[in-house]
């Protein structure tokens, strides 16, 4: 397709071109992101032959630059206390609402603490916070409060960010 269209030709040049076909694409959200199909449709020959629709899917995601401090990426692993609240940071390249995070928000699941990688203690943890998510302008910045349980003492879990452009970011934490 050429960008912004669709191209039509008669193949083999015959009659020629009597109706392009027309772009339509679908999907994605209201920020633009996600999957979406894009369509060629309802091109006609002057000998009124048609041509069958022809889609291409693609996605488009968020600009997402990793996690911000206090947080280490992967493959570092984050050690910090069970029962805190740990500030999630992170940037989608400018305010694109609070509607960002994907279907079941935000998890963390358990996993084996035999990695192997680097650890590093989270400085900035607070007792306070039930979590949610905010965004500051200033820094052009989400803020996803996480909640830890106290029953995470003496394991591993990795926190999963899952958003609505269909994308997946993680980081491990092993809990004291």
């Amino acid at each position: 397709m050429p960008p912004g269209g669709c191209e039509t030709f008669d193949q083999p040049a015959l009659s020629g071109v009597a109706v392009p076909a027309v772009l339509a694409i679908s999907g994605g959200t209201a920020q633009g992101v996600g999957s979406f199909i894009a369509t060629c449709s309802g091109a006609q020959d002057r000998a009124d032959n048609g041509a069958p629709p022809v889609m291409a899917g693609y996605s488009v995601h968020y600009p997402f630059a990793g996690f911000f401090a206090p947080i280490d990426n992967l493959p570092v692993v984050n050690v910090m206390n069970a029962g805190r609240t740990v500030p999630v940071k992170f940037s989608l390249g400018g305010n694109m609402g609070l509607t960002v995070l994907g279907a079941g928000g935000p998890r963390s699941i358990p996993v084996s603490c035999d990695t192997g990688a680097a650890a590093d203690d989270m400085e900035e943890q607070t007792t306070d916070g039930d979590g949610g998510l905010s965004y500051d302008p200033g820094s052009d910045q989400y803020n996803y409060r996480w909640k830890t349980d106290k029953a995470y003492a003496g394991s591993c879990r990795r926190f999963e960010l899952n958003l609505n452009d269909g994308s997946e970011h993680t980081f491990v934490v092993r809990f004291r």
